[in-house]
């Protein structure tokens, strides 16, 4: 079906089309439902991560193999989710499989370093130019919190910059104007955003050391460092705003950020913890830029729980317990044996050539995905770099947070179900990711699908 060119992308959640759609998701989903319903007698909410959650209820996922996965009523989808980028060689890849394998036999953690979590920081080391040594831990949002706190005991400085709709995991200091209302008086203007908390439960003082500027505006944030500079410990950035629509940075706006934190003595962090896929060294590479921290997750554990932070020596020393600048790093799962086998597997099976390849299947998907919208005559902006995409239903252009939050929250999730209900697995919010696991059969398939996907949802639309 085509739609006006003028259409407003408003959509009617109490449409026929909406239940339908809806309706059918339930019909073949019933063992999901019923495990949903168990889970949420033990765990709030029904998971133990709020992300999986959408409207009526998520799916169960059973098991995944390749590029594919199969939920609790044996329904297959093609995953371009990839547990959030983290999957990069898809569900099960052998090498990771036999490497893992081979470990658990010999133990799984020891209060000791060990030989595979060295190797690791030899591969990052060795593709990240501007990372001199790094260190590990468990997740993304651990990477971020130790990386910060270096900067600030580096600087004597607390004062830390983030960007509006930047997610950098659930630390209490970044956990500011991740997702805020654009439409609210509390959150300033576009160009001057005022930061406002994010959730409940985080110390209203925590305003106090964050700031926020918009994506892509270099202005405001020459504007903010003439006026703070001097107090800024670190600047926070990620190459491709994320979880805030997969929004690639300008490149002569993370330039101008490298120069402004020259200028003030501030450190500049890279948040690559998505963004490492996208180029052997990171987007620091395809930028050309050396930030002074950055930090890593997801892809370089090989499906296992990780994270790494690391930069240039003189800050990262601070943690040599050796040292006459003592800063205290510990975790009982740091370095963990699992983790750093299944990470170097995973990144020995990723050379150039496999990244070149997967962000051409990220060109030919975002190439194609754009090509369905232009025949349906519904206004979209579809973004992303590399293996990356997202869809802004309603949005014509997309450079910050504002512009992605413009689209209509009813019409992607409309078309998130129907992309379900044809065997696509996508993030709610409609961000889309490659894996080594797919060719181009898999990717033309997965565009045909969003056709079909966007024929459906299309007469729900006005």
């Amino acid at each position: 079906m085509r739609l006006a060119p003028t259409t407003t992308l408003q959509v009617d959640a109490r449409s026929p089309v909406a239940a339908e759609l809806l309706t059918e998701y339930r019909a073949r989903t019933a063992q999901s439902a019923e495990q949903h319903q168990a889970a949420r007698r033990v765990m709030p909410g029904g998971d133990t991560r709020t992300t999986t959650f959408h409207a009526p209820y998520p799916l169960s996922i059973e098991c995944g193999n390749g590029c594919r996965l199969w939920d609790a009523d044996g329904n297959s989808y093609v995953d371009f989710l990839n547990n959030y980028t983290a999957l990069i060689h898809g569900h099960g890849p052998p090498g990771v499989v036999a490497a893992v394998a081979a470990q658990l036999h010999r133990g799984t953690a020891f209060p000791a370093p060990n030989p595979a979590q060295t190797r690791l920081a030899e591969i990052l080391t060795g593709r990240v130019s501007s990372v001199d040594l790094v260190r590990f831990c468990n997740s993304g949002t651990e990477a971020v919190m130790n990386a910060l706190r270096a900067a600030r005991a580096f600087t004597g400085r607390d004062l830390i910059v983030k960007m509006e709709g930047g997610y950098h995991g659930t630390f209490d200091d970044v956990e500011v104007s991740v997702h805020p209302d654009p439409d609210s008086p509390a959150t300033g203007d576009r160009h001057a955003p005022l930061p406002v908390l994010d959730e409940a439960g985080v110390s209203a003082n925590t305003l106090d050391n964050v700031l926020v500027i918009p994506f892509n505006d270099l202005n405001a944030a020459a504007r903010l460092m003439a006026e703070r500079g001097d107090e800024v410990a670190a600047v926070i950035v990620e190459p491709v705003l994320g979880a805030g629509g997969m929004i690639p940075a300008a490149p002569s706006f993370l330039e101008g950020l490298r120069a402004l934190t020259i200028e003030h003595g501030a450190l500049l962090v890279f948040d690559e913890v998505m963004t490492f896929r996208l180029e052997p060294g990171g987007m620091q590479e395809h930028f050309r830029i050396r930030p002074d921290l950055t930090t890593f997750a997801k892809i370089i554990g090989g499906g296992f729980p990780v994270g790494a932070f690391g930069g240039r020596a003189a800050v990262m020393e601070q943690f040599d317990p050796t040292g006459s600048t003592r800063l205290s790093q510990s975790g009982t799962f740091n370095g963990n044996l699992i983790t750093m086998v299944a990470g170097v597997a995973a990144m020995e099976a990723l050379p150039t050539e496999a990244i070149g390849r997967i962000n051409r299947l990220g060109d030919r998907l975002r190439d194609g995905l754009r090509a369905r919208l232009l025949e349906a005559s519904v206004p979209t902006a579809v973004t992303g770099y590399g293996s990356f995409a997202a869809v802004h239903p309603g949005a014509t252009e997309v450079r910050d947070y504002r512009d992605a939050a413009s689209a209509p929250s009813g019409v992607r999730r409309l078309l998130h179900i129907a992309l379900l209900l044809e065997g696509v697995f996508v993030a709610p919010r409609l961000t889309w990711c490659t894996s080594t696991a797919m060719d181009e059969r898999v990717v033309d398939e997965a565009i045909a699908s969003f056709g079909r996907a966007l024929d459906r949802v299309a007469p729900a639309l006005a």
